[in-house]
C-alpha cells in the first residue's frame, strides 16, 4: 500500500496548521492549559473548590 504524496502533504499541511494555531492561542491567551488535579495532603481527595470542602467544614 503506497501512501499518496498529495496525501501526505495535505496531512503535515493540515498538522503544521493545527500546531501553529494552538501556539498562537496560547501565546495570546485565547487558550489555557489544563490544570493539574489538586488532591488534599490530608484526606487525598480532589479538591475543586478553594480549600478542601471534606476537611474544612
Amino acid at each position: 500500500m503506497h501512501l499518496d504524496p498529495h496525501v501526505a502533504i495535505a496531512g503535515a499541511t493540515t498538522l503544521g496548521a493545527a500546531w501553529l494555531m494552538t501556539v498562537a492561542g496560547l501565546q495570546k491567551s485565547a487558550l489555557e492549559r489544563r490544570r493539574r488535579r489538586r488532591i488534599c495532603p490530608s484526606c487525598g481527595r480532589e479538591i475543586q473548590a478553594r480549600v478542601c470542602t471534606s476537611c474544612a467544614g
